[in-house]
């Protein structure tokens, strides 16, 4: 089966994509709305879900017989996170293929794009090490990501200013 990605223009070189106003176009073209909508829809979650945990974890923990317990919303709301991480990382491979192999030849957004990919790559490394790692590695990795994972947005409002339409 031939993948899809070897008949765009902007991948093989062939047709209207291989010329420079071709590739001009393309880095100037929009992601996909159904893409852009599942990106934002699935951060907004993600971060939400992430700050909802920090400050019930941080802010409102449950007094117990022998002392402070978890408050009992932060498991089930781990699992919804996981579940949305999951989505997350579906996502990322999409706009590798869609969107940044279309646009990387395009100079334009590429140092905040990298950072923006580094950032998602980070949290993806240590969401992967809070889940399978126990003690000190735990505890560094549940620092980070709570550090990246809060300032995130910064990283991708860096991105998406960078690009908006320009009046």
């Amino acid at each position: 089966m031939v993948r899809a990605a070897l008949r765009r223009p902007e991948v093989n070189g062939s047709g209207q994509g291989s010329t420079e106003l071709g590739t001009a176009i393309a880095a100037r073209s929009t992601m996909p709305k159904l893409l852009r909508a599942a990106i934002y829809a699935v951060a907004a979650l993600l971060w939400l879900s992430g700050a909802l945990w920090l400050g019930l974890h941080h802010a409102f923990p449950q007094k117990g017989a022998f002392g402070l317990l978890p408050n009992p919303w932060e498991a089930p709301l781990m699992r919804v996170h996981g579940l949305i991480a999951v989505a997350g990382v579906f996502l990322i491979g999409w706009m590798t293929a869609a969107h940044v192999s279309a646009r990387w030849s395009s100079e334009r957004n590429r140092r905040s794009g990298l950072v923006l990919g580094g950032t998602a790559l980070l949290l993806v490394f240590s969401g992967y090490a809070l889940y399978y790692t126990i003690g000190s590695p735990h505890d560094s990795a549940g620092l980070l990501h709570e550090a990246i994972g809060f300032l995130s947005p910064a990283a991708a409002l860096a991105h998406w200013w960078r690009n908006r339409a320009r009046v």
